[in-house]
């Protein structure tokens, strides 16, 4: 979701199922809507989740989920008083309408904050179910420090699964945000190569990025990536151009080497490491 996206932790972390798509009746494709309450300052900006990154949500929906929601059923029907029982979902107008404290309640899905969206559950196959995609052992929407725990294990397992083949492994453990920019490097590298074409000379390559930001603003590959990634100001943004010349090859040859085909998504990469993973892990 964070490599497919370049959305903030707490953007993709709170995500609903009617907002990502996997909701009946819905389409599975690409995913695109509104966020406020969750984003940075509370300033709306949309979302983007292209098809293979809803896809692997989709995976973990029909593979890990349900045993998760299952498990936590009995313990959520006890809860039912505290909890936002969701009755009606309005796709078309982002509306959720329930019962909360006993009392029906109407919200726009894009101003629920990460608290109320964590207590918002809907009756499913098993009993009442969390509407976050992601869920914790407990049933409901995981919090800050399920996060972090499961970082620091997905590190864990990183350098135990290391060996001579692996690519240079960062020195201190990485951070959610580090996923973030990992994603805008390679969407600004990208569009840098359809504006630069062939060209080899990095000096040549930049002040062709200067003269494209002076005569082409909306077509500029930086700002293109400022938008996505909701920065406040371009000069955000400009921070990732000193890294695509000098590091993109080494990331090209990592991703390449590792999955064998430079035309991989991030949803096959997954696949690929979950098929390879040794004992099961």
């Amino acid at each position: 979701m964070a490599l497919g996206s370049g959305s903030r932790w707490r953007e993709w972390a709170t995500v609903l199922l009617p907002e990502i798509g996997l909701w009946p009746g819905m389409p599975v494709g690409v995913a695109e809507f509104t966020v406020q309450a969750c984003a940075k300052y509370g300033k709306a900006r949309t979302l983007y989740f292209p098809e293979d990154t809803v896809a692997s949500a989709e995976l973990f929906c029909l593979l890990e989920r349900p045993d998760i929601v299952r498990r936590a059923a009995r313990g959520l029907e006890r809860k039912a008083r505290n909890l936002f029982v969701v009755g009606e979902v309005d796709i078309a107008g982002g509306r959720l309408r329930g019962v909360l404290d006993g009392v029906v309640r109407e919200f726009e899905i894009s101003a629920m904050p990460p608290k109320m969206r964590r207590i918002t559950v809907h009756e499913g196959e098993f009993g009442l179910e969390a509407m976050s995609l992601f869920v914790c052992r407990g049933g409901l929407m995981p919090g800050a420090d399920a996060w972090k725990s499961y970082r620091h294990q997905a590190w864990n397992r990183m350098i135990a699964l290391a060996d001579e083949a692996t690519p240079l492994l960062p020195r201190r453990r990485w951070r959610w945000h580090d996923l973030r920019h990992t994603y805008a490097l390679q969407l600004l590298t990208y569009l840098e190569n359809l504006m630069d074409g062939e060209e080899p000379d990095p000096q040549a390559r930049r002040r062709r990025h200067r003269s494209y930001l002076s005569g082409h603003i909306r077509h500029n590959p930086l700002l293109i990536v400022s938008r996505r990634l909701g920065h406040a100001s371009p000069e955000t943004t400009y921070q990732y151009l000193q890294y695509t010349d000098d590091l993109i090859d080494e990331f090209e040859a990592a991703f390449a080497s590792w999955v064998g085909d430079d035309e991989a998504t991030y949803a096959e990469i997954a696949s690929h490491a979950l098929s390879g993973a040794k004992g099961g892990r």
